[in-house]
């Protein structure tokens, strides 16, 4: 995807339009804590933000609220809100809810998958593996992280759909090194197990799919080579 074509964020010294939704102005918030461009400790202004985003205080308050759900933020009472420490232990953490919700994704969408389905899906996996052959990354994380979700809206699960749109700020949004050719043998069986309605099947895939990139992190970490890389 070219850098033109991609969804236009907000810069210091802009405002946001009173009609976006509160969800935006915690995107914004949540991409600059997950990018590195507010560090951890940093103490967030819901004053400073709200003028920054040109919204309400309240709708800052609101997005520090959820932010805080998903533990991206801290609040200190008398002290006020800052940014929380993104370590491997809280990423691992959230890949421990993945893999549960991505199995239980997988399962459930044995039973409403449709030809249609089954062909975008491994169309999502042959482009994901095609632009890691490509060593295009950016790209090829967004991909691989819609391959994923387009599985959990498979499951027509609303509360399930709800939980993956929190778990994956953490769980997603870090890239593990893995052999691609692996990952794209992994995305393949998955498909090929709910398209054949094999329900145990196609959740014990998802789940060790995704168990995998946790222990790649772990691995990593141990080694002191691990640095999370932000999946925009």
């Amino acid at each position: 995807m070219k850098a033109e074509a991609r969804k236009p964020r907000l810069r210091k010294g802009r405002t946001m339009p009173d009609r976006v939704a509160r969800h935006h102005v915690r995107e914004e918030i949540q991409r600059r804590i997950l990018s590195g461009e507010t560090r951890p400790g940093e103490r967030l202004s819901q004053q400073s933000l709200a003028r920054e985003l040109g919204v309400a205080q309240g709708t800052v308050r609101e997005s520090l609220f959820e932010l805080q759900w998903l533990g991206l933020v801290e609040s200190i009472d008398r002290l006020g809100v800052f940014v929380g420490k993104l370590d491997v232990e809280r990423i691992c953490q959230a890949y421990q809810v993945r893999a549960v919700l991505e199995g239980l994704a997988a399962r459930l969408s044995c039973d409403h998958v449709g030809r249609t389905d089954v062909a975008t899906l491994r169309g999502l996996a042959e482009d994901v593996y095609k632009l890691a052959k490509r060593n295009k990354e950016d790209e090829r994380g967004r991909l691989d992280r819609e391959f994923h979700f387009h599985i959990t809206k498979l499951s027509r699960n609303s509360i399930l759909i709800r939980l993956a749109e929190s778990y994956r700020v953490l769980g997603m949004t870090m890239r593990a090194s893995r052999e691609q050719q692996r990952i794209y043998e992994e995305h393949l069986a998955i498909v090929d197990a709910i398209e054949q309605n094999r329900a145990d099947e196609a959740e014990r895939l998802a789940r060790a799919h995704v168990t995998e990139a946790a222990r790649k992190i772990q691995a990593e970490a141990r080694q002191g080579n691990f640095v999370p890389k932000w999946v925009d």
